[in-house]
This record gives C-alpha cells, structure tokens and sequence, in this order.
C-alpha cells in the first residue's frame, strides 16, 4: 500500500505483516522512505537513507499512518537518528493513546535488519517505539540513552499505544 502526504508532495510505500514477530502484533515498515534525503552521508561521501519498522498491537490499524507521518519527516531540519521523536505520530490517529508520539531506536523485535550497502547509497533500519509526553521530555532532557535504561529497568509493553509512562529518575545514573 501507499501513503501520501495531504498535499501529494510526498508518497511512501508500507508493507503491513499481521502477527509479527509474535500472534497479536503488526509490524509496518516503509518502502522507499530511504529515498528522502536524511542530510546524513558516510565516511567516504554516499548518502544515508533510513527505512522504518514498527510492530504494534495490531487491534490499532492506522499504525501505518503513524509510520508513514514519521517518514516524512525524514530531512532538514529534522534529525533521524536513534532518539529522535516523532510528535502525535500516533496521537493523530488516535487522540486517546497514551503514547501519542514515536521515537526511533536501534531495531530490536527482530533477528536481523541488515543495512543496504553499495556505490550509491547507504540504507539503515530504524524501529519506531511508542512513547508518552513524560517519555518524550526525559529523552530530550536526558538524552536517548538515559531513556533506554529507563526501559531497560521498567520492561515497558513497547508494543502497547495504552501503557503508562515507565518510572522516570529525575536525574539518570
């Protein structure tokens, strides 16, 4: 399927994998999202380019929205690396989520995303994970790195769009 931006300027490709990696969730990933320029190039001058992943609840069917609002963003002045959060990605398809925002992190849910590499260009993968306001204040304040022990110590349902906020120190150790 195919995402485009309300004024068409942008289009996406999304490819939806009901219970993956496990019964009851839904991973979405981007096709050509690796296409919008990231401002990002290697070592040796090639641009990066990022795709997306997510494996959510599937009883939230609009995840693929959510995905797609994120990727694009990808681009001046924004920043895609891991950390980077994406505000109301999830809060505009449904108001009441706990987490309205996604963040964008290392993939984790599966066994592998292996880069794309060749004389042209450089692709990475990025897992997007649901996060709530206070989690979103705590990543900016703190870093993403303060966040992910916080998630690491609290084992958050980070298939979940409805969980709570996970504890949060007011100064990470």
């Amino acid at each position: 399927m195919t995402r485009a931006t309300g004024d068409g300027a942008k289009k996406v490709g999304m490819v939806e994998v009901p219970d993956c990696p496990q019964p009851g969730v839904t991973s979405w990933a981007t096709v050509a999202a690796s296409f919008f320029p990231s401002g990002y190039r290697t070592r040796d001058g090639r641009p990066i380019g990022v795709e997306f992943v997510a494996g959510i609840d599937s009883r939230w069917t609009l995840i693929g929205d959510a995905v797609a609002a994120c990727a694009f963003q990808i681009g001046e002045p924004n920043e895609v690396r891991p950390g980077t959060v994406y505000r109301s990605a999830i809060g505009n398809c449904y108001p009441q989520a706990s987490t309205p925002h996604l963040m964008s992190v290392p993939p984790f849910l599966w066994n592998s995303f292996e880069s794309y590499s060749d004389a042209d260009v450089h692709v990475t993968w990025l897992q997007l994970v649901p996060v709530t306001e206070d989690e979103a204040a705590y990543c900016l304040a703190y870093g993403f790195d303060a966040l992910g022990d916080a998630f690491a110590r609290e084992q958050p349902d980070l298939y979940s769009i409805e969980r709570q906020s996970v504890r949060l120190t007011t100064r990470p150790h």
